[in-house]
């Protein structure tokens, strides 16, 4: 990998790093509002939705990288 492109992934982490943080700094507001126990479940439900989305982008790509070779 030459040094550029390792720069430039580093540059695009860095991008997606500030833009996740600014979302969940918004969404923690909100949440923060909210009971106890509605954020309780608030986050739970949030951990669940996570996961699941990436397990199923973990899948197409898997599928994806299959279907190439």
């Amino acid at each position: 990998m030459s040094e550029v492109k390792v720069l430039e992934n580093f540059g695009r982490e860095a991008a997606l790093r500030k833009k996740w943080l600014k979302m969940w700094e918004t969404v923690g507001v909100r949440i923060l509002k909210l009971p106890k126990w509605m954020q309780d479940i608030v986050l739970e439900d949030v951990n669940a939705a996570i996961r699941n989305r990436i397990a199923t982008m973990e899948m197409i790509q898997n599928t994806n990288r299959k279907n190439r070779a």
